[in-house]
């Protein structure tokens, strides 16, 4: 039995509390001893915006969380990435390595459970069909898209549609999505499209920003539009 940390994201404690369940729900199927981290930030918001002091201060919290753990999983490609790439160079000296070393344990979602060692055991099953955006952390900093296509070609039942333009950035981007909001909209617009032409009514990412940006938007134009993580997904298929 491994024992791991999940730890929960702020923004995804505050807009969507019970994704933290599902990943707990995957990571005990694998047989896995999880306990939780949650509360915290990893500095990501602060640093996107050139606050550094701010960043440095709540991610060196986070960090002290995550000490104790040999390994902590995150169901956020963006905050992993923020966790293993750039924290670390906030700090000075002794403390950055002592950084980069802790920073290094957090692993995403999608990549830990695709080479997990139980993972042949747990059976998938879920009728329906998805279709799948790849966020830009996931695909261009953790290289993770493949393992999480791995993942969900496990799944017994469901059938995965692909996006055509399936490298494009859903127009979020965090403090982008303030700073440059039409540019924004008319990127979540034409991810909209490309999702429409799927004709999936789920789309499953490894990012809740990305969803949450995607689904606002669907709203606005009443297009009924689903919006699931990976970890909700597996969650959903464990029979």
């Amino acid at each position: 039995m491994a024992r791991v940390a999940l730890f929960d994201p702020c923004y995804m404690s505050a807009l969507r509390p019970q994704d933290a369940g599902f990943a707990r729900h995957v990571l005990e199927a694998l047989g896995d001893q999880v306990t939780m981290i949650d509360g915290r930030c990893c500095g990501q918001p602060a640093f996107n915006s050139g606050f550094r002091n701010e960043a440095h201060s709540v991610g060196r919290e986070l960090l002290k969380a995550a000490r104790p753990h040999q390994t902590v999983v995150v169901p956020s490609g963006s905050c992993t990435s923020m966790v293993r790439h750039y924290l670390p160079t906030l700090f000075e000296g002794r403390r950055a390595a002592g950084a980069a070393a802790i920073a290094s344990r957090f692993a995403d979602f999608a990549s830990y459970v695709a080479g997990h060692p139980a993972l042949q055991d747990v059976v998938f099953k879920l009728d329906g069909v998805v279709t799948y955006h790849d966020s830009c952390h996931a695909r261009r900093e953790l290289h993770a898209s493949g393992a999480a296509l791995r993942l969900l070609g496990r799944v017994e039942g469901l059938e995965v549609r692909p996006l055509l333009y399936e490298d494009e950035c859903c127009g979020f981007g965090g403090t982008f999505a303030a700073k440059q909001p039409e540019l924004s909209v008319a990127m979540m617009t034409a991810k909209l499209d490309d999702i429409a032409l799927t004709g999936a009514r789920v789309v499953v990412s490894a990012d809740y920003s990305c969803l949450s940006h995607i689904e606002s938007g669907a709203r606005g134009i009443g297009v009924q539009l689903q919006g699931w993580t990976l970890a909700e997904l597996l969650s959903r298929a464990l029979s």
